[in-house]
């Protein structure tokens, strides 16, 4: 007996001693699954805000190709596009003071059902060049502007083809990076919503949560992932007008303008890399969709669609 409790005694010590070692080194090596997972983790990245440089101090900037296909619930009209751009920042005396150029060329092909009401071309175009300038007043007051010329046509006609679209803002930070408010107009040049006022704000109440509340387009942000300053993906909820104005040729060779117009709901995903690359993929509800020409104002209905659409930036 006195021999099996002396076993026992020294069993339970020689327990306790790997449990709990006295000797910090001998702590270390009877886990070393738990220091190699601690010692692999950059705690430094889960807390650190510093924010992906969106930009390159260059001028070549990015070059963006984005494809979408838009399934109508009825088949009354499907429609896919292909767009390429490429974003060009013109440096004005500086790098603090930059002049962002875009030049873009987009194909919408429209795959009408056969009973369909009216006529519509195969193909719809869009080639312009996009300028954007951004100024600051005050330390916390600054203004903005986008101008874009370009054509929109199905390229058969140069009838009301050349559009001008015009964005001017002027933003006031009220909050110190965390809310500002914005006011202005929008001119789309389209038949049926040539101007719009732009009014809203940009809440940020935290790194992870943007909220863009803004007409007649707003965007809210959850970002889902970062890897310190080298990149960071979004989720984001949008919801706004879509469509736009082409001067097209109809079945009769009569010049008109085609109007596509709907209310878009958008589901997306953005992954941001520092420079600006990366990529994004969206999912959207589109409704109130019609089909509107211009010389005879007539109107046609369409059925609610589903949009899927993916770019990548590089």
């Amino acid at each position: 007996m006195t021999m099996t409790r002396n076993v026992l005694l020294l069993t339970l010590l020689l327990i306790q001693g790997m449990a709990f070692p006295s000797n910090p080194a001998s702590a270390q090596s009877a886990f070393p699954i738990i220091e190699q997972s601690v010692d692999e983790v950059d705690w430094s990245r889960t807390v650190n805000e510093e924010p992906v440089n969106r930009f390159r101090k260059q001028a070549l900037q990015a070059v963006i190709v984005s494809g979408g296909y838009l399934a109508s619930t009825r088949g009354d009209l499907n429609q896919s596009f292909i767009e390429a751009s490429l974003k060009l920042g013109v440096p004005l005396g500086n790098f603090e003071n930059i002049l962002g150029v875009t030049p873009s060329f987009r194909v919408d092909f429209l795959d009408p059902y056969s009973g369909l009401r009216t006529d519509v071309p195969a193909e719809l175009f869009e080639t312009g060049v996009s300028f954007f300038y951004r100024r600051p007043l005050t330390e916390r007051l600054s203004v903005m502007g986008i101008v874009r010329p370009s054509i929109r046509s199905d390229f058969t006609t140069s009838q009301n083809a050349f559009r001008l679209f015009g964005l001017g803002l002027v933003n006031w930070e009220c909050i110190p990076d965390e809310l500002t408010l914005s006011a202005g107009a929008v001119f789309l040049d389209r038949a049926d919503l040539p101007l719009l006022p732009a009014v809203g704000l940009t809440w940020t109440p935290q790194p992870t949560l943007k909220a863009d509340l803004q007409f007649p387009t707003s965007k809210l942000s959850f970002r889902i992932a970062k890897d310190g300053n080298q990149s960071e993906t979004w989720s984001y909820l949008s919801a706004g007008i879509g469509g736009n104005t082409w001067a097209v040729t109809r079945a009769s060779n009569l010049s008109d303008e085609l109007t596509l117009r709907e209310m878009r709901l958008v589901l997306g995903v953005d992954h941001l890399t520092d420079g600006g690359g990366g990529y994004f993929a969206e999912v959207g509800f589109l409704f109130n969709r019609r089909i509107e020409y211009q010389v005879d104002q007539s109107q046609f209905g369409l059925s609610d669609g589903i949009v899927l659409q993916a770019g990548w930036r590089f």
